[in-house]
């Protein structure tokens, strides 16, 4: 027979343990978030190094530079080798120049002859 008590008793058991599972389903949102996050973080930082990378070889002074690129929030830096300190500052310009970064760390290194 369902009685007043075991409708409250199953009412209030069902809300403790909808409360016990709550800070669970909290974390598991908070990391879905994050990830989605960093996924677009990610895809930002891909597409601007990419944008880097083409404003690099449309440069045709740089043709004779090898230089890599990573990128992460705005932050590049730029690795490889240039023939000249020339070459170097105008690598740094041309990615100065590309929307979305922040800071260019130059890393280029000057070939030896």
């Amino acid at each position: 027979m369902i009685t007043r008590k075991n409708i409250v008793s199953l009412l209030t058991t069902s809300a403790i343990a909808f409360c016990i599972g709550a800070p669970a389903r909290a974390d598991g949102l908070v990391a879905v978030a994050q990830a989605t996050a960093a996924m677009a973080r990610d895809e930002h930082d891909h597409n601007l190094q990419r944008e880097i990378k083409t404003a690099i070889g449309a440069d045709p002074e740089l043709d004779t530079a090898h230089i890599a690129v990573s990128a992460h929030a705005g932050r590049v830096t730029l690795a490889g080798v240039v023939v000249n300190e020339e070459q170097r500052a105008r690598a740094q310009r041309t990615v100065l120049n590309v929307r979305g970064v922040r800071l260019v760390e130059n890393a280029l290194e000057l070939t030896e002859r």
